[in-house]
């Protein structure tokens, strides 16, 4: 489907959102085909978002290794392919305490 539409307007879908839409329509539209595009990268951004910036996001990282527990192998190869970084560690620096114990528990498997 993306290959089609850059094939006919010589840019992709994403850039085609990037270009129509703004603020966070744009970002509910190109997190959606990035889901049906590029699943894993696609939670693989979602989870280093969670972690960027001052603080962390517990609440969308939370949420995203729960909700995407069982595609959290494919998800983690995206991540170390993405960022040169495991998921794992990228977790367990987020958080210290019995948060940071919860993170590292939910993504020990995945080495």
């Amino acid at each position: 489907m993306n290959e089609i539409y850059a094939d006919q307007y010589g840019y992709t879908l994403f850039k085609a959102f990037e270009k129509e839409l703004t603020g966070s329509a744009e970002g509910a539209a190109t997190f959606a085909l990035g889901m049906k595009l590029k699943p894993y990268k696609t939670i693989a951004k979602l989870i280093h978002e969670a972690c960027s910036g001052v603080g962390t996001d517990e609440f969308m990282l939370t949420s995203a290794l729960i909700r995407y527990r069982d595609i959290l192998p494919q998800v983690s190869g995206a991540y170390l392919e993405l960022y040169e970084n495991s998921l794992k560690e990228a977790a367990e620096k987020e958080e210290g305490g019995d948060l940071g114990k919860l993170y590292a528990k939910m993504v020990e498997h995945l080495e």
